[in-house]
């Protein structure tokens, strides 16, 4: 768990354009600490996770929440245009897999040439 914690809250931290100090000094927590955790040196505990959450302004769940893949918002834009047209998810899923069948296939027979 520390491994994806570090890096989320590296990349939170950066984003705000912050420095190490500052978040350590916002968390109430050492300077190294918050470098350790990012590092993947320190396995931060409950308690820490929740006060560097605090000083990012963020809830707890989006530093420990594993889920790293979000869509892009031409893909969220493509499903909201399906879903007005009336295109169901089954149907998104059928056509998805066709087309990765075509796929799969046609590097199948320009192997066979």
């Amino acid at each position: 768990m520390q491994n994806f914690i570090g890096k989320k809250i590296k990349r939170m931290r950066q984003k705000k354009g912050w420095s190490i100090t500052k978040l350590a000094e916002r968390s109430g927590v050492s300077k190294g600490y918050v470098s350790s955790i990012e590092n993947h040196k320190t396995n931060p505990s409950a308690q820490m996770i929740m006060k560097v959450a605090r000083a990012l302004e963020v809830p707890v769940e989006k530093l420990v929440n594993n889920n790293e893949y979000t869509l892009d918002h031409g893909w969220i834009e493509l499903i909201v245009q399906a879903k007005e047209i009336g295109i169901d998810r089954e149907e998104i899923r059928e056509f998805l897999a066709y087309e990765s069948w075509k796929i799969k296939n046609k590097g199948m027979s320009d192997d066979s040439v």
